[in-house]
């Protein structure tokens, strides 16, 4: 098969078995989500309660969606996605026996459904961070293409599959099949052999893992840009999904069917998309497929507040579901492949959090604008809000990482160390030493700072670059790092890209050679002693 090709990630057994599990998942939730929501509408006649049911699913992304990914990447994924998988199954269980007995209230209803989009919430990430280091980075974009298609075949089939077995058995047969699905992925994962790379040093604490999962996006121009580009869009574009029970209702007239028809329209739309993704990746710059996907949104989104037409509608969501993969998918792709394995949960959850952060307030303002101007003047604004964002995130960095360089390297110089240092140690100060010919200071100042970038994503702080005032050709990096761990930490998580840049300094130097030498804090013994 293709390398290239779409399907060629399920050619890798491993990845292949745990995107079915990802899919069973999907459906067990999009069913629950749901029915859930149906069960409560038959329990109360109160609008707001029935909508809790959405907010009970996606609340958790906000609430534990980060320390789910910071956590993922400290302990074994594994036992993290089997404490989820059980998190969950427990909660599909209680609601399962509850309905048999008919013990069912809309408050036990509703927070055993916060335990389950808990439980989904913490896993996510480290689902994505588990799917894509099973491959070669190189061919993830299809893998992500290959995640975005199970999501939407299960948004398709769950809610259709959840109604039919509530309709003809009850709502005991929806939660049996829900608890099904979750009991077979965790058999699946304890038969998983995982394998995890031997700890040579002791792993972060659960604040120290965050800390250092936002301080490496923060300095990642790609990933900073990315983020940024999932943000912006996402919270613009989110009108349309927003307001199409409206357009649905009110200017074409149609009952829940026709809505059901129209939300398959954009479904249909990301399938199309995500089955073609890789192959638009070979033949067109990611740059343009985002803007032009956004551009095409923006049209379909002004479109269905003007036009009339029921099937003229449905055509324009599924160019709109196209688009929407264009933009997002994408996105999702470039970040996924330009985060270091270490803090590859940890960013995953960051870019869930942005998106799902996106889609919520972006659901909530343009609810309110609705109100005020109706769903065709919100939908307009939309529109041209989607463009000026274009014009916002114009300047984002659109490139695809690849394995070679995000692998970690192993540092060549030895350190040389007089006394015993234990780990607690510090703070360490670190200083480099270089000397740079007049000719070629701008050059070597411009990659002093990209190398010094690097090294902040690491762990450094403070990080300042300082020229002689006595010698104008010798230069000074100095940098701090918390504790002596934390700097051997920063030492491993050199990658390839980083090495390059320390390289591409090298080039600059009238000497290759450098001079690094390295400071511990010494305590003030008096101020102990007072």
């Amino acid at each position: 098969m293709n390398q290239q090709a779409i399907w060629f990630p399920l050619t890798h057994p491993q990845f292949r078995w745990f995107w079915g599990a990802g899919a069973v998942v999907n459906l067990a939730i999009w069913m629950h989500t749901v029915g859930a929501a149906w069960i409560m509408a038959g329990l109360t006649e109160s609008a707001w309660m029935v909508s809790l049911i959405q907010t009970a699913m996606t609340l958790p992304v906000f609430l534990f969606g980060l320390p789910g990914g910071v956590i993922a990447d400290l302990v074994s994924r594994k036992y993290w996605l089997l404490f989820t998988q059980a998190l969950m199954l427990t909660a599909a269980a209680v609601l399962l026996v509850m309905s048999l007995m008919g013990a069912l209230n809309v408050w036990s209803l509703l927070i055993l459904t916060f335990v389950l989009g808990t439980g989904s919430a913490l896993s996510m990430s480290a689902w994505m961070a588990v799917t894509l280091t099973l491959i070669p980075r190189d061919i993830v974009p299809a893998a992500v293409a290959l995640n975005a298609i199970s999501t939407n075949v299960a948004r398709a089939i769950g809610p259709a599959l959840a109604g039919l077995l509530i309709a003809l058995a009850g709502p005991a047969s929806m939660f049996s099949l829900v608890v099904l699905c979750f009991l077979s992925v965790m058999l699946f994962l304890l038969l998983w052999r995982a394998h995890r790379l031997p700890e040579v040093l002791p792993p972060e604490t659960f604040v120290g893992g965050m800390r250092s999962g936002l301080r490496y996006i923060r300095h990642s121009v790609r990933l900073t840009s990315s983020l940024k580009q999932v943000f912006v869009f996402t919270s613009c574009a989110s009108a349309l999904w927003a307001l199409l029970p409206l357009i649905a209702r009110d200017r074409l007239g149609m009952e829940a069917d026709g809505y059901g028809m129209l939300m398959g329209a954009l479904g249909a739309g990301a399938v199309i998309a995500a089955v073609n993704l890789t192959r638009f990746y070979r033949h067109f710059p990611l740059r343009n497929l985002v803007v032009v996907g956004a551009l095409v949104f923006a049209l379909v989104t002004a479109a269905a507040a003007l036009l009339e037409s029921a099937w003229l509608v449905w055509l324009l969501l599924v160019i709109a579901g196209i688009a929407w993969m264009a933009v997002n998918a994408t996105v999702a792709t470039i970040i996924q492949t330009c985060a270091a394995d270490w803090v590859r949960a940890r960013v995953a959850s960051v870019y869930l959090l942005m998106y799902m952060g996106a889609m919520a307030l972006g659901g909530a303002v343009w609810g309110v604008l609705a109100e005020h101007l109706g769903t065709t003047g919100s939908l307009l604004i939309s529109a041209a809000a989607i463009v000026l964002g274009l014009l916002l995130t114009r300047n984002g960095i659109f490139v695809l990482g690849s394995e070679a360089d995000y692998r970690s390297v192993s540092q060549t110089d030895k350190l040389v160390i007089a006394g015993e240092v234990s780990h607690s140690d510090g703070p360490v100060s670190v200083e480099i030493c270089y000397r740079a010919g007049a000719e070629n200071q701008t050059e070597f100042i411009r990659a002093a700072y990209a190398v010094g970038k690097a090294r902040r994503r690491n762990g450094a702080r403070n990080w300042r670059l300082y020229r002689d005032l006595a010698d104008s050709e010798r230069f000074v990096e100095r940098f701090i790092v918390e504790s002596w761990l934390d700097y051997l930490r920063q030492r491993a998580r050199v990658t390839h890209s980083d090495q390059a840049l320390e390289v591409a300094l090298k080039h600059y130097l009238v000497d290759a050679g450098t001079a690094t030498k390295r400071y511990i804090y010494q305590a003030d013994v008096e101020a102990i002693w007072r």
